[in-house]
């Protein structure tokens, strides 16, 4: 069983079994070097007091991939807002 992250910042659907061929799906490879291989890493979003919930400057954690091989993260996998960050 593969796990399936949805790519398209939308809200994520209840789980539904399904049979899918994964020999036919196409590999999601790194941009900068071609590395089909990947690992979890953060990222941090700083919040001013002003705007934060609780009144008090915080950091929010961004789960993304990155490329073993050279760092690149993976724009394809980030949040849909922050897509268009530098």
């Amino acid at each position: 069983m593969s796990n399936v992250f949805d790519i398209g910042g939308g809200k994520q659907q209840p789980q539904q079994t399904t049979n899918i061929d994964l020999g036919k799906a196409d590999d999601l490879v790194c941009e900068n070097c071609g590395s089909h291989f990947f690992n979890l890493v953060f990222m941090f979003k700083k919040i001013s007091a002003l705007v934060s919930p609780n009144g008090k400057p915080s950091m929010v954690p961004i789960e993304t991939f990155a490329c073993i091989e050279c760092g690149t993260v993976a724009k394809e996998l980030l949040p849909k807002a922050m897509k268009n960050d530098g």
